[in-house]
């Protein structure tokens, strides 16, 4: 029977027991992967590195002295030294334990301390973010407070500042209450004087009955603004009598139309934005002449009608159209 870690003459391996077989899958298999399962000896030296290589694998084999050590152990002699050594091994065992618990507990108290840092870093963090969230959330609910209290200030101001400007129109309307725009009158055909010019014209034009043949004038004049070629700039008369004023409407509004030297003219009274509110009635009062309703624009900027026998009064154009519409 061949030696472990030997071949027989076929160049192959013993075949061995149940009890042969190491652990890790035994020699025998991962020396067949390496030599292909066969190996021819051939030659002495192919047979020497074959052995080498199975002792390097299997280990130094065992002194007869250790054999003999062996076969006595277990025929139930155990040798004299047995015991010290058990003694030994124990002690080497017990201050193997002590010095891998010592450097696991190092470990861990390391790791445990640099977690204990990391941690007091985050709490400390979060508590200064506990306190900026909440000075900020202060400070939102005050500037709420004071936007609201803004827009109550906001909304009274803006509803005096509408009161102040309606009264500063009806102050400038009223400042212009005995003005008259003239529209279409060529340029410099008033001549250098242009009050005694309008004194006398006006009369004539309008066919209008006074004392000495004139009406009396306090200013007149070109508005403001650049020349423009084919186009004449509006002429505006400050009457000196509201009376005056009143005369030249009504004479105006009776002629179907008034001409003079070739040019059309207008006269009507000279309002701020009251002429451009009243612009917004245009379509209301196209339709109140189709329906053949009579109508009365009132200051500033009201329309008056009488329909089916009632009266109607309207400060907005839209409630007006929407009336009209209604109609229909």
């Amino acid at each position: 029977m061949e030696a472990p870690g030997q071949v027989n003459e076929q160049g192959q391996l013993p075949a061995r027991g149940r009890g042969g077989r190491r652990r890790g899958g035994g020699v025998e298999s991962r020396d067949a992967l390496v030599l292909s399962g066969t190996f021819s000896p051939s030659s002495r030296n192919h047979r020497a590195i074959f052995s080498f290589y199975i002792k390097l694998r299997s280990g130094p084999a065992p002194s007869q002295q250790e054999t003999r050590r062996g076969r006595t152990t277990a025929k139930g002699q155990p040798p004299t030294n047995q015991g010290n050594k058990d003694g030994g091994s124990s002690t080497e065992q017990s201050s193997l334990v002590q010095a891998v618990t010592d450097n696991l507990s190092a470990f861990l108290d390391e790791k445990f301390a640099h977690l204990e840092s990391t941690l007091d870093t985050f709490t400390t963090r979060l508590e200064d973010n506990t306190k900026r969230i909440t000075e900020a959330e202060s400070r939102v609910s005050q500037t709420e407070d004071k936007v609201a209290e803004l827009h109550n200030k906001i909304s009274t101001l803006e509803k005096t500042v509408q009161s102040l400007s309606e009264r500063a129109e009806d102050a400038e309307n009223r400042s212009r209450w005995d003005n008259i725009h003239i529209i279409g009158l060529k340029e410099g055909a008033e001549g250098h004087q242009p009050v005694k010019f309008f004194e006398t014209w006006l009369p004539k034009l309008l066919e209008i009955e006074t004392k000495h043949g004139a009406i009396k004038i306090n200013r007149a004049h070109r508005t403001l603004g650049p020349l423009k070629p084919n186009r004449a700039r509006p002429v505006l008369i400050k009457l000196h009598n509201y009376s005056d004023k009143s005369k030249i409407l009504a004479a105006a509004k009776k002629k179907e139309c008034l001409a003079y030297k070739g040019s059309d003219i207008l006269i009507t009274q000279d309002l701020s934005e009251v002429r451009e509110a009243r612009r917004a009635y245009n379509d209301v009062c196209g339709q109140l002449i189709q329906r053949g309703v009579r109508f009365v624009m009132r200051y500033p900027a009201n329309l008056c009608f009488n329909h089916n026998g009632s009266d109607h009064s309207f400060h907005s154009a839209q409630d007006a159209l929407a009336y009209l519409n209604g109609l229909d």
